[in-house]
């Protein structure tokens, strides 16, 4: 399609709507991670809904003020397991709303980061295919425009999409088996292992 003119100068519509299709296709990337992640936080609050968490102590305050300290962590799961007294859970007025079993409430904190869950790995995946459709076209651009007046922009649009590719790739968080180390109060800190006498039953 052969440039037109507009606004007093040749206007090339073709590239304007690769470069505009590059530029929904860098948008839409960013924004399903960004979605994801505020859907992912968003779920981890309302999982400790009610519960206020001490970071400094590691442990969650029911609403009736009962303390739920680290009782199991899972690090093949990722998860950190707080339980309450089960005596305590049994005499209080909100067991039948907080809990249906009879050994303490527990409550589920995860330590895995957002892309090492199936929701954060599905997203960074789709993300990357976005992206590598984006350096395909931005790479194809190139070359068909290559010494045309078209050429620096999308010389930019393909080195920028490569960038982008490149950080999304290598945003990778570390072995979870490096971020959790024994308890510095309980010691736990192996795949599912507790304190002697906390072991949790099935």
């Amino acid at each position: 399609m052969p440039p037109f003119a507009g606004w007093g100068r040749l206007i090339d519509l073709p590239l304007c709507l690769l470069l505009g299709y590059l530029l929904a296709l860098w948008v839409g990337g960013w924004a399903l991670e960004v979605v994801a992640r505020a859907h992912f936080r968003k779920a981890r609050r309302h999982a400790h809904e009610g519960f206020g968490y001490d970071p400094l102590l590691d442990r969650y305050e029911c609403p009736q003020g009962e303390l739920l300290t680290l009782h199991t962590l899972d690090d093949r799961d990722k998860l950190a397991i707080y339980k309450a007294p089960a005596s305590t859970c049994n005499a209080c007025v909100l067991k039948t709303f907080c809990t249906p079993h009879d050994e303490g409430r527990r409550v589920f904190r995860s330590l895995a980061e957002f892309h090492e869950t199936d929701v954060g790995l599905f997203h960074r995946r789709l993300s990357l295919v976005i992206l590598a459709i984006a350096s395909l076209f931005a790479s194809g651009g190139m070359i068909a425009w290559w010494g045309r007046p078209g050429e620096p922009a999308l010389l930019v649009a393909t080195g920028v999409s490569l960038l982008l590719l490149w950080r999304d790739f290598v945003d990778v968080p570390r072995s979870n088996s490096e971020a959790v180390g024994p308890h510095p109060m309980t010691g736990i800190g192996s795949a599912g292992s507790t304190m002697p006498g906390l072991h949790e039953s099935s």
